[in-house]
């Protein structure tokens, strides 16, 4: 299905019982709904399942991008909210997906029951302007050719052949300058920093292997009175995809408290 946003045309799928609970599924850079597809055989017995494409990922369109990307797709997220008749839902989001769905419970707490976040990183308390240096070294990046670059940011973010094979794919149709673009957008997401968000039902997960979130996923959940916290086993950054079964299990575990 398609929402008509103002950054272009949304790629969506709505699946599961009318009146159920409803748990949106956010993505991470270069990538797509495809992500999910555990979690959404999953869920879609006992819930309403959103997962969908950000602008210029997947099957959607980018048309015009003035402000940050997370900003701009939670604005996105938001209208297909509205688009779908859903007035709250549990929000999930992986990596990039995590400051959109942080984004949207910060700008519109009514709209939230719950979060899910997969390797994640909090956006309150702001972090230092001595960031800015390292994601502009980051941007040397776009100086390596097109297919180590896909290869390169594939390896270091997952275990899995599978998940390895299908980042560098959807990496390749998202394209390095978008993908660089946004990287650069969340570093200043982290600079700017958000204020107190509302205190809503807050599961944070991780790969045991993921190097980049692990330790500030901790301090968050540590921060956050009465967060979850689940390590995912033999998995890196896209931890619901390199060991999916474990994963699931902490996901409807959290769901069922809720």
């Amino acid at each position: 299905m398609i929402c008509k946003s103002q950054y272009g045309a949304i790629y969506y799928e709505f699946t599961g019982p009318k009146g159920a609970p409803v748990v949106v599924l956010c993505h991470g850079v270069g990538m797509d709904h495809q992500t999910f597809e555990k979690q959404v055989s999953a869920l879609e017995k006992e819930y309403q399942v959103i997962v969908w494409d950000m602008p210029g990922h997947g099957r959607s369109t980018l048309e015009k991008h003035n402000i940050r990307f997370s900003l701009m797709a939670a604005e996105c997220l938001v209208e297909l909210l509205d688009e779908t008749g859903t007035d709250r839902a549990v929000l999930g989001g992986l990596s990039l997906g995590s400051f959109v769905i942080q984004h949207v419970l910060h700008q519109y707490p009514e709209r939230v029951l719950a979060t899910i976040h997969i390797g994640g990183i909090p956006l309150h308390p702001k972090y230092s302007r001595l960031l800015k240096p390292a994601f502009h070294m980051a941007g040397t990046l776009r100086l390596m050719p097109d297919k180590m670059f896909y290869r390169s940011f594939a390896k270091h973010r997952a275990n899995a052949s599978e998940t390895r094979k299908y980042m560098e794919e959807t990496a390749a149709k998202t394209g390095k300058n978008l993908m660089m673009k946004i990287t650069g957008d969340m570093g200043e997401d982290m600079i700017e920093g958000i204020s107190q968000p509302a205190l809503r039902p807050m599961l944070i997960t991780y790969g045991a292997d993921d190097i980049y979130t692990r330790r500030l996923s901790d301090k968050w959940h540590n921060r956050v009175l009465g967060s979850h916290r689940a390590v995912v086993s033999s998995a890196n950054h896209i931890a619901n995809q390199d060991n999916w079964e474990a994963f699931n299990q902490s996901m409807l575990s959290f769901l069922r408290t809720l």
